[in-house]
This record gives structure tokens, C-alpha cells and sequence, in this order.
């Protein structure tokens, strides 16, 4: 029985080692600099979308005192997830999603980060607008 498995084996992979390698086609990239804009728009969103979600997690274990302090940190998450939607729209309009949206981890970024890449995707989608 052994005996069996070993030369099942064996043919296997001399099968597998006498198969020839076909390479897949490049894929077509598009002209200019669309692909990184394209990408740099989507980074923006789903970032922007990460950090709410995080703050939104973060709510529920932070105590803040009631009035002000809770009202500027559900602002400032809204925002957050107003501009992953409005960069999310954009993106759809401009350059329709293809392939898989990667994840971003909730706590990956800090505000620090996504407010510079909404910011890098609001040039890059006004310098592809005109």
C-alpha cells in the first residue's frame, strides 16, 4: 500500500516537472498617470473608511463628558466617513472598480495620514477633472 503512495508520488510530480510553464499576458496598463491616481483615490476612501470605523470602536470603550467633547468627536467621525464616501463616488464615476478593494485595518492609519492622502487624492482627481 505504501508502495502505492510512493510511485503516486513520484508520477505526480515528474508530471508536474515535465508540464511547460506558460506565462500569463501582461495586463494593459493605461495611459498616463491614471492607474496611480486611481489608486491613490482609493487608498484615500477606504483609509478614511478605516479610521471611522476605528473611532467608532474607540467610542465605545472611551468615556468622554457629555456635550462638546462627545459632539466633536462624532463630528469629526462623520467627516471622516463623508469624505471615504464622497472619494469612494468619485472614484466609481471616474475610474470604475476592476479587481478586489483591499482592507485596511482598523488602527492601521492615524488621522495624521489620511487627512494627507485625502488630500494627495483631492489634487489628484482635480488634476485629472480639467
Amino acid at each position: 500500500m505504501i508502495m502505492r503512495l510512493l510511485m503516486g508520488a513520484v508520477l505526480l510530480a515528474a508530471a508536474a516537472c515535465a508540464t511547460p510553464e506558460t506565462p500569463l499576458p501582461a495586463p494593459e496598463a493605461p495611459a498616463g498617470n491614471v492607474t496611480a491616481c486611481r489608486d491613490i483615490v482609493r487608498s484615500a476612501g477606504l483609509q478614511a473608511y478605516s479610521l471611522a470605523r476605528h473611532r467608532d470602536d474607540q467610542r465605545a470603550v472611551i468615556l468622554l463628558p457629555a456635550g462638546k467633547a462627545v459632539a466633536d468627536y462624532e463630528a469629526e467621525t462623520k467627516r471622516l466617513r463623508d469624505e471615504g464616501a464622497r472619494l469612494m463616488a468619485a472614484l466609481d464615476a471616474t475610474w470604475p472598480v476592476t479587481g478586489p478593494t483591499p482592507a485596511v485595518p482598523p488602527g492601521s492609519v492615524t488621522e495624521a495620514q489620511v487627512a494627507g492622502r485625502i488630500a494627495e487624492a483631492d489634487t489628484c482627481l482635480a488634476s485629472t477633472a480639467g
